[in-house]
């Protein structure tokens, strides 16, 4: 892809653009082809990854490539892809995906929790040590899918995990509250579980939330 001076410089020899006596203004010509460049990039990622087998090295390494993209989408796509071609357990694609869980845009940090949950093996300790982390993101969505990702992966009875959950039953975010319940159903059913949802059933300030505990205590 040219640079936006590659360009300018093009368009002056084809005399589009003023050679001298006029200040081009570069700033002005990125914003208005910066768009078009990025539409470009995005169209050129329509179909990448569809109908790779698993484990495909060239998708992988392009993966990998596309991880560094300045683009969010691009990095995004990245994430989707390898949750759909990666291995079972594959450590080196998990690897790029606990790095994806801190990228600075929320769709590819929610794009990610889903992806590790699909490529790690249940109970896998890194991976839920990982997810874990994403329970204090800023983002309320990405907290949301942390919460089923630790449902899905961890062992029933796992202690220091059930504690977690049971301090997102205090989250500021419904879907937060009302994903944490169902993971607490799925991996205990010890008496200070039951207790803390009884509370929740009777107290939580949103109906849909006492709902759902009252309907993991039916369970």
């Amino acid at each position: 892809m040219r640079s936006v001076a590659q360009v300018v410089r093009a368009r002056a020899r084809c005399g589009t653009l003023p050679r001298s006596g006029h200040r081009i203004d570069f700033a002005a010509f990125a914003a208005i082809s910066r768009p078009q460049q990025l539409h470009r990039h995005r169209k050129r990622l329509e179909g990448f990854g569809k109908d790779v087998a698993a484990g495909d090295a060239k998708t992988l390494a392009d993966c990998r490539e596309l991880l560094k993209d300045d683009d969010w989408f691009a990095r995004k796509v990245a994430v989707d892809t390898l949750r759909q071609v990666s291995m079972k357990g594959d450590e080196t694609q998990l690897s790029l995906l606990y790095t994806a869980l801190e990228d600075e845009d929320i769709f590819v940090r929610e794009a990610a929790v889903d992806a590790v949950v699909q490529v790690a093996h249940p109970q896998d300790p890194l991976a839920l040590s990982k997810v874990s982390v994403s329970l204090s993101d800023e983002d309320c969505f990405v907290r949301t899918r942390a919460v089923v990702a630790l449902g899905s992966l961890g062992q029933v009875g796992d202690q220091q995990l059930v504690g977690l959950l049971m301090d997102m039953l205090e989250d500021g975010f419904v879907p937060v509250r009302k994903r944490a319940i169902e993971a607490l159903s799925r991996l205990s059913n010890d008496e200070s579980v039951l207790e803390r949802l009884r509370t929740v059933s009777s107290r939580d300030t949103d109906r849909g939330v006492r709902e759902e505990a009252k309907k993991a205590l039916a369970r």
